[in-house]
């Protein structure tokens, strides 16, 4: 038995929003799986770029269960036509090769959407061979696959105290909002079009600070983008949703929230406390879903078991968690967070392994994570191939590394000159 694992394609409609450039490659992946025997191909969330659609961004900031009505087959129809080749390669697969396409944040419209399940079913070979699911929990192969926003505050569902009823991530929200109120700003600033493409790859995302300020500088433009940002982030704060998320993830900081939206000033507070959380995430270089993916497979005891299971992260993907026990699994494996990592983890005397299929998208960072040293953009294929031979399981971590792009240095902007390009 043979599996291959992907995720975080972010396929899309072929506008500016859409990253995915690498059609050759991944039909060359397809089809190579399939001339060598692969009996799965599981892909584990964001498959597809729906979030940030021209078709949602032309409904305007409706309410998400408005939305997810609103929205129909004729949106996946777009994306096939961009990216026919890659469709007909997994319909070729499909022929004898089961898929199974797990649901993430940036496609979860399919969670809610039966017509645009059933249409991507057509789209990828219409058979019994194809699922859609919001986690995959192979007993075969004793692993489970989700995408991993579910352990993400920001990208999570979740459940209004106050209401009973089920509220759309942060993240999607602030996708939305900042579609509808500040990329028409980024596109008068006149940048390169990769420019305006690596603005939505910035990872994380706060450090799109430093990133309009760099290339304020780097670019010579009049337009204060940071400024401009930081005002329209202002006003997402004081929009019904986000007061909602506010009191039911930071209860605490409700009060606090009143001077940080309302009061003189508040812009500046509120990127002060942006900067302070980018400078403590930096201190500790933690990986959440790594941790949560050694707690699943029991190696922090029943505790942290129970933590990682908690029906709360599971909100909207599935009736209820995965149906697993303390150390049923062999191996969990996530997308997510565009961290390209395989990892041993020893359980009770076990070896097991966490695996995050990394992503095909481009991803734009500090370099060395430090501003001074400004940001490269880098592309790295990923995927992860698991086989049975024998009584054993040899798990595999691969990935395509492409031209890494522009690397925009403190020098570069001092000389003003462009930095060469690297091949890697």
């Amino acid at each position: 038995m043979k599996k291959l694992y992907l995720s975080d394609l972010h396929i899309g409609d072929g506008t500016l929003k859409d990253d995915f450039k690498f059609d050759e490659d991944l039909v060359e992946l397809i089809e190579t799986s399939r001339s060598k025997g692969y009996d799965e191909i599981v892909i584990v969330g964001d498959g597809l770029e729906l979030l940030t659609s021209e078709m949602v961004k032309s409904k305007g900031l409706i309410p998400c269960s408005r939305l997810v009505n609103e929205l129909d087959s004729e949106l996946l129809r777009v994306i096939e036509s961009k990216h026919d080749d890659v469709f007909r390669a997994f319909r070729d697969f499909t022929k004898a090769g089961r898929l199974i396409y797990v649901v993430g944040n940036h496609d979860a419209f399919l969670l809610f959407n039966e017509q645009m399940r059933k249409t991507l079913i057509s789209m990828l070979g219409d058979n019994e061979r194809i699922e859609i699911v919001p986690y995959y929990l192979d007993r075969e192969f004793k692993t489970l696959a989700f995408h991993g926003n579910q352990y993400d505050i920001v990208n999570r569902f979740f459940i209004d105290r106050a209401s009973g009823n089920l509220v759309q991530p942060f993240g999607d929200f602030m996708a939305r909002f900042m579609m509808e109120h500040f990329d028409h700003l980024l596109m008068r600033a006149e940048l390169p079009e990769q420019a305006v493409r690596d603005y939505q790859n910035v990872h994380p995302t706060m450090d799109v600070f430093q990133w309009f300020e760099f290339i304020r500088r780097f670019y010579n433009i009049d337009i204060d983008l940071q400024a401009e940002w930081s005002s329209q982030f202002l006003k997402l704060t004081r929009t019904p949703q986000a007061r909602v998320w506010i009191a039911n993830n930071w209860p605490l900081m409700k009060r606090f929230s009143r001077l940080f939206i309302n009061e003189h000033g508040g812009m500046k507070l509120g990127e002060f406390m942006i900067r302070v959380v980018m400078a403590t995430r930096r201190l500790r270089k933690t990986d959440n879903l790594y941790r949560q993916g050694r707690r699943l497979l029991g190696a922090e005891g029943k505790k942290g078991f129970r933590r990682a299971i908690d029906k709360e992260c599971f909100v909207a993907y599935g009736k209820a968690p995965p149906a697993i026990v303390p150390g049923e699994l062999k191996g969990v494996i996530m997308g997510h967070n565009h961290r390209h990592v395989l990892r041993m983890i020893s359980s009770n005397g076990e070896e097991k392994f966490y695996a995050n299929t990394g992503t095909w998208k481009p991803v734009v960072e500090l370099i060395d994570d430090n501003p001074k040293n400004g940001f490269a953009r880098r592309i790295e294929l990923g995927y992860i191939t698991i086989e049975i031979i024998g009584n054993e399981f040899l798990v595999q971590s691969k990935h395509i590394k492409k031209l890494s792009g522009l690397r925009l240095t403190e020098e570069a902007v001092r000389s003003d000159s462009l930095a060469a390009q690297e091949f890697v």
